[in-house]
């Protein structure tokens, strides 16, 4: 069963280094863009309260998430339900460009976000990352698919195989093949005419 959407954005106290506020955002301009999106943990309550910590929120344009990345994790959704099983990364890029720091706390506001994925369990196995631009974006999704490698490259992080041992696992984070991740074409449409717009 599906729980209802909770919308109460609060802070993480397990950050030892302290949590952004809700309040860091208020008149910033900025919305509070989910990582790890809500709809992905309405199969649990818990999950889902949890994903409104402040510790799962970047500031987002707002054009930028209720478009591009609002497409983006719909088709992730969609990948996972015809995948046995995906494994997920994402996050800000903040050893680049910050557009600027907001509120009390200074939270940075990056100018990229990246989002990796991984299949090593399914007939094709295959990987392919993403960079996006935190901004209104009215190109196709696939304009924004990058190796894995390149998203580990950008970001210093080593998403999947630690220490490189895995050779199958780096073989996949090298390569991309667009084809193995179809992107809903009426989803794209829909970003254009309706969600780059209210």
């Amino acid at each position: 069963p599906k729980v209802g959407r909770f919308d109460y954005f609060s802070p993480d106290n397990d950050i030892q280094t302290r949590s952004a506020l809700h309040r860091d955002y208020t008149g910033s301009g900025y919305t509070r863009g989910h990582l790890a999106p809500a709809a992905d943990m309405a199969f649990d309550q818990k999950a889902a309260e949890e994903s409104f910590y402040m510790s799962n929120i970047s500031p987002q344009e707002k054009y930028f998430n209720q478009g591009v990345w609002r497409e983006l994790e719909e088709n992730v959704r969609d990948w996972a339900r015809t995948n046995r099983k995906l494994f997920i990364v994402t996050g800000p890029v903040l050893n680049q460009r910050i557009i600027k720091k907001i509120g009390e706390n200074r939270v940075s506001v990056p100018y990229l976000f990246y989002k990796v994925l991984l299949d090593t369990t399914g007939i094709e196995k295959k990987a392919i990352g993403f960079v996006l631009q935190n901004q209104k974006s009215e190109l196709p999704l696939e304009v924004y698919m990058v190796t894995v490698d390149s998203v580990e490259a950008l970001t210093h992080l080593n998403f999947f195989n630690p220490g490189n041992k895995n050779s199958i696992i780096e073989a996949l984070e090298s390569r991309m093949d667009k084809s193995a991740w179809p992107v809903n074409a009426e989803r794209y449409k829909k970003r254009i005419t309706e969600w780059n717009k209210n």
